[in-house]
């Protein structure tokens, strides 16, 4: 772990107050943030006070929800005046996740085809609309994948490309689609791995971001359709070398 201070990406956090309905939503958003990289194992969340304050929900709330994820194994409360919630990478058994993996291949598979869909929708807009900005956020992006050395790095950096992707396209509904997308995908496919997730994706990443940059918004929509092929037939391989191998044991 990387013994972080208390320094989660501003993405964790709502830009706008939502609205919680009890403990569960607020178990389910810094879920939702782990799974999407943007807590990561090491990061110390803020304080009780702060983040009750940062997510609009009462004390009481926050700390019931704290102890689902301490539950889970999810965050580790430190006690005492340095104590605090600090992210855990989960790590379960390989039988267990290939079993949940298998058991969500087919929803997997559509998320897939679903992203290609309006992925490559967004980066033939993104190449219409993007703004300096926006090449500069794809970019950073793009650099902290290149140098990630383990999973949380790589999965934090792969979210924020597609999704600065997402933003500079211009339309909040592609945003929130390729968000949303991302989340029930990655919940699942976790156990495939760091390698998985980056070589599958730099190559890809230079040329959908050469192609927004150029403003080619016919090339980066094939890149992006291309970049998502690959993923697919990823993890179909890794789906197969995984059951053989369960087989084997």
């Amino acid at each position: 772990m990387s013994g972080q201070p208390e320094t989660p990406a501003e993405g964790a956090w709502p830009a706008e107050r939502k609205s919680f309905g009890g403990y569960l939503d607020v178990v389910d958003h810094l879920r939702r943030e782990m799974v999407l990289g943007r807590l990561r194992p090491g990061d110390r969340l803020p304080s009780e006070r702060k983040l009750s304050e940062r997510l609009g929900v009462a004390r009481e709330t926050l700390r019931q929800a704290l102890r689902v994820l301490e539950g889970s194994g999810q965050i580790v409360v430190q006690r005492g005046a340095r104590g605090g919630a600090i992210v855990q990478e989960k790590l379960l058994d390989r039988r267990v996740l290939l079993d949940q993996i298998t058991a969500h291949t087919d929803e997997v598979m559509m998320l897939i085809e679903f992203r290609g869909v309006v992925e490559s929708a967004a980066a033939s807009l993104a190449a219409e609309r993007r703004s300096d900005e926006d090449l500069a956020a794809m970019r950073a992006a793009q650099n902290e994948l290149m140098q990630a050395e383990d999973l949380s790095v790589c999965r934090h950096s792969d979210t924020e490309f597609h999704l600065a992707l997402a933003r500079a396209c211009g339309n909040q509904e592609i945003y929130r689609a390729v968000e949303e997308a991302r989340f029930k995908m990655f919940h699942s496919i976790d156990v495939l791995g760091f390698a998985f997730l980056r070589d599958s994706s730099v190559n890809s990443h230079e040329r959908i971001l050469e192609a927004v940059r150029n403003g080619d918004g016919e090339r980066a929509a094939a890149e992006m359709r291309a970049h998502l092929a690959v993923t697919r037939g990823e993890f179909e391989q890794i789906l197969r070398e995984e059951s053989e191998r369960s087989a084997a044991e």
